[in-house]
């Protein structure tokens, strides 16, 4: 039996979904480079919905719950109340989160605590339930993004030495969290797959017809 917190998801996910124009709905997304570029997914996805509310909150090099070099300003779990802050102030309500992190938290640096990238994410979706129960307010919608698939070794930089197979396993975990707790999952590592290399020069980054396409997986995934 799914929990009552699980089946109250579900139901908003339904009637959302139902209901509400996917141009109408007031998103806030939690991303790192992929969703800040100019050129981003997200870019992208304000093209194809044809404008909308918005807040991207998305950080070059921002993980979910590491500190880069002391930098805590790409920390996720460091940032999130201001973020879910932003959110509700300049939207005046929050329908969606899109959380889209953890190529970054798969940087080579980080290799001894890669399996501290589930139980951070895990960390993240709870600071947020309670960050809306605590106020009184209603749980936004969740969309997870598995981190889009990596190039091979031979193609990325050295910090990125092994990211392939880190956000692969990431991503298995991904599917898991998001079947148990009813969350929408994008699987960019399915869809499509590696089929956006064929537009990255380094393995981590895309041009705008790869961005677009990770754009169109988000609407077919989850919209």
């Amino acid at each position: 039996m799914p929990s009552r917190t699980t089946f109250l998801l579900l139901v908003t996910t339904l009637l959302m979904t139902c209901t509400t124009p996917l141009r109408k709905r007031n998103l806030l997304i939690i991303g790192d480079s992929n969703g800040a570029a100019r050129e981003g997914w997200v870019a992208q996805l304000q093209d194809i919905r044809g404008g909308g509310p918005l807040v991207n909150t998305s950080l070059g090099g921002n993980t979910i719950g590491f500190t880069d070099d002391g930098d805590m300003g790409r920390n996720t779990l460091e940032n999130l109340t201001p973020y879910l802050r932003r959110g509700y102030a300049e939207l005046g309500g929050i329908d969606e989160i899109l959380i889209a992190l953890g190529t970054n938290d798969c940087k080579q640096k980080f290799g001894d605590r890669h399996d501290e990238i589930i139980t951070n994410l895990e960390t993240l979706l709870s600071r947020t339930q309670a960050f809306f129960t605590e106020r009184g307010q209603d749980m936004p919608r969740i969309v997870l993004l598995t981190p889009p698939p990596a190039g091979a070794n031979e193609m990325v930089s050295d910090e990125f030495q092994g990211v392939k197979q880190c956000t692969a396993d990431f991503s298995a975990e991904l599917r898991t969290l998001a079947a148990r707790e009813g969350y929408c999952l994008v699987d960019l590592q399915t869809k499509p797959g590696d089929r956006v290399l064929t537009y990255s020069q380094d393995g981590i980054h895309f041009d705008a017809e790869g961005y677009r396409l990770l754009a169109r997986a988000v609407v077919s995934a989850c919209y």
